[in-house]
């Protein structure tokens, strides 16, 4: 078996009865986590006096097995052999003393569109052309401006200057603060509208599995960490309700990305980027930029909460499906504003007879996004007796939102898309489209070993996951079998993309195979290609200095 080295016999496997009762032939060994061998050590930054390699896992963590220590990367001290920032490229317009070049209109406006302020610096405020006095953004503007990750769902350092207005005067009211406030050249689009969605937007599911795959058919990418797809691992749901609710202060909708300032920071990355593909560098600007940023979005606050049920509660307290499809969407207000019916009593003492005993506080999972931190221990908690005390929990969480905003409803586009302003802008920008890719390939599922019982895996960090159908349990779904399919049927699974191939007739290609696992048993073959073509000259190229 690939990586034999790597399994690793879980204690009950040896001679011993599986603790489910199911027996030794359906003992699964478990894979510890393996790194790969570092890389080459990329130039050095002349920026940050720094460089970079990197490893990649060459076998995930898998069936129990640990996960790999350590990080990828690894950093180290150097002498640069260029300058920090560089010192040409800005031609007739004005260099900031970063080394970034603005507009000529944009010196001593009164604005300052550097951020170093030294296009402000020896002006004579009697010749000035322009004077605004107005020069406060939104509250938490900055927040627009940010990179995000999508492997990691969180913001990440700025890519948009947020504070330069371009020498343009476009202004925004607020009804809560009574103040108009300046908007940034950034940003094309911003509203102040309270908006507060608690109804309609709970959802249902009959397994984990089944939230598995609507989570992915809705995802660009291999999954959403807005999601509970880790936890999901972790129980057997015969039901499975998702609690959503969403706190919106303004709404904002950001420019073109030719149109967009650079922050300094990003700038000074982008400038220090090798001219020649180098994984380690690039990915070291994608994990602090992040692979994306933000075209548009909301400020304010979101909590999902995950509800599960296992079949013993739902049949010891006698619901039957057609009392579960008439009320789990009462369950919301049961639990924080007591607002149910008689008839729907039956489902809700389901949830507090779980695991065989009642309790009076039930411990849940929780992803709370903006909102007071202080607030995320009380509300994993339910108290079943005290609804009234549940509801205030989540008003106070709420109400703490416009004090700590996070940026929901996102939008996002590639960051390559803003590498411009640079020397060889077009080049770096193939480079990170390229890097994205290969990062983004670094938590794809098709790097697990399949699950028994086609099973779903799922790649988080290190560590690969199953996610188990209906009927099946185990951490490698080995247990049981699949409701509604035939025993023994496999259905088919991609491997990874092989790297690109050397050009040939003005294309590469690369290509992928349907053998993790192959189907057999009559199973479903895979979907999609086996093979892609690209121009072996990326049709994006521009040279935009």
């Amino acid at each position: 078996m690939k990586g034999s080295r790597d399994l690793v016999l879980p204690r009950w496997c040896a001679g011993v009865a599986h603790p489910l009762g199911t027996g030794i032939r359906n003992c699964q060994q478990s894979v510890n986590c393996r790194w790969g061998h570092y890389g080459e050590w990329s130039e050095c930054d002349s920026c940050t006096s720094t460089k970079v390699r990197t490893r990649h896992v060459q076998v995930y963590a898998q069936f129990g097995g640990v996960a790999c220590s350590g990080e990828a990367a690894e950093t180290q001290p150097c002498v640069p052999q260029k300058s920090c920032p560089l010192e040409t490229g800005c031609g007739e317009r004005f260099r900031c003393r970063s080394g970034q070049c603005i507009s000529r209109s944009l010196v001593c406006n009164g604005d300052h569109d550097c951020d170093d302020n030294l296009d402000e610096t020896n002006c004579d405020r009697d010749d000035q052309p322009f004077s605004c006095d107005l020069d406060k953004t939104p509250p938490n503007s900055d927040f627009t401006g940010r990179g995000y990750n999508v492997l990691t769902g969180k913001l990440r350092a700025g890519v948009i200057n947020t504070r330069s207005f371009g020498g343009q005067y476009r202004k925004v009211f607020s009804g809560d603060h009574k103040v108009f406030y300046r908007l940034p050249q950034s940003v094309l689009r911003y509203n102040f509208e309270v908006t507060v969605d608690n109804e309609d937007s709970d959802e249902s599911y009959n397994s984990a599995w089944s939230y598995t795959q609507h989570i992915q058919a809705k995802s660009l990418f291999t999954h959403n960490r807005r999601t509970f797809h880790k936890e999901l691992t972790e129980h057997k749901a015969y039901r499975l309700i998702v609690l959503k609710n969403k706190v919106e202060l303004a709404q904002f909708q950001n420019s073109a990305p030719q149109y967009l300032p650079l922050s300094e920071g990003f700038w000074k990355a982008l400038s220090s980027l090798p001219f020649t593909y180098d994984y380690s560098a690039y990915r070291q600007l994608l994990r602090k930029y992040g692979t994306h940023y933000l075209s548009e979005g909301s400020l304010g606050g979101e909590y999902q909460a995950l509800l599960e049920l296992d079949r013993q509660a739902f049949t010891s307290s006698s619901t039957t499906d057609i009392e579960y499809q008439r009320c789990w969407k009462k369950v919301k207000g049961f639990w924080f504003w007591k607002k149910v019916t008689i008839r729907c009593e039956t489902l809700m003492k389901s949830f507090s007879s779980r695991g065989g005993h009642k309790v009076n506080k039930m411990p849940i999972k929780v992803n709370i996004f903006g909102g007071d931190p202080s607030f995320i221990g009380a509300l994993s908690i339910l108290d079943l007796e005290k609804p009234e005390a549940n509801g205030e929990i989540y008003e106070n969480w709420a109400s703490s939102v416009k004090d700590f905003p996070d940026v929901i409803n996102q939008k996002l586009r590639p960051l390559h898309e803003l590498v411009k302003e640079v020397q060889c802008a077009g080049l770096k920008k193939l480079h990170l489209k390229r890097a994205t890719e290969e990062y983004l390939a670094e938590e794809d599922p098709c790097h697990c070993r399949p699950c028994h019982n086609n099973g779903q895996p799922l790649l988080s960090g290190t560590v690969c996951r199953c996610v188990c159908r209906p009927g099946t349990s185990g951490l490698a779904c080995e247990t049981g079998a699949v409701i509604g399919e035939q025993p023994g049927v496999i259905h088919g699974g991609w491997s990874c993309w092989s790297s690109w191939a050397s050009c040939s007739g003005g294309q590469r290609s690369r290509t992928r195979s349907c053998n993790n696992p192959a189907p057999s048993r009559a199973g479903h073959h895979c979907t999609g290609p086996t093979e892609e073509h690209r121009p072996c000259e990326d049709p994006d190229i521009q040279y935009l200095q």
